[in-house]
C-alpha cells in the first residue's frame, strides 16, 4: 500500500511539472478571433468566386450579342472593313474567355490542394 501511495505522489509531482501554462493571458481569445476571421474570409472568398462566375457568364452573353450585331450589321469604323472589325472583336473575346478560364482552373487547383489533408 505504501508503494502505491508513493507511486501516486510521484505521479502527482510529475503531472504538476508537466502542466502547460498559457503563453499569455488572452491566448484563447486571440486564437478564437483568428479562427473567426479565417472563417469570415472564406465566406467572402466564396461569395466573390460566385459573383465572378456570374459576371463572367453575363459578359459572355453580352459578348455573343455584340458578335451577332457585328455580323449582321455593316457598321464600319474609319478605314476598317466590317470583316476586320468582327475578326478583331472575336479574337479579343476568345482571348478574354481563355484567360478567365485559365485563372479559374488555377484557382480550383489551388483550392483542391488546400483542402487535401497533409
Amino acid at each position: 500500500m505504501t508503494d502505491t501511495h508513493s507511486n501516486n505522489q510521484q505521479l502527482s509531482k510529475l503531472m504538476q511539472k508537466a502542466k502547460l501554462g498559457m503563453p499569455f493571458t488572452d491566448f484563447e481569445e486571440t486564437v478564437m478571433h483568428r479562427i473567426h476571421r479565417e472563417t469570415s474570409f472564406e465566406q467572402i472568398l466564396s461569395r466573390d468566386r460566385k459573383l465572378s462566375f456570374l459576371f463572367f457568364g453575363l459578359g459572355t452573353i453580352f459578348g455573343l450579342i455584340i458578335n451577332f450585331i457585328l455580323q449582321s450589321s455593316q457598321y464600319t469604323f474609319p478605314n476598317i472593313s466590317p470583316e476586320t472589325t468582327l475578326l478583331i472583336f472575336q479574337l479579343g473575346f476568345v482571348l478574354i474567355v481563355l484567360l478567365y478560364l485559365d485563372k479559374y482552373l488555377r484557382l480550383m487547383k489551388k483550392r483542391k490542394k488546400q483542402q487535401q489533408p497533409a
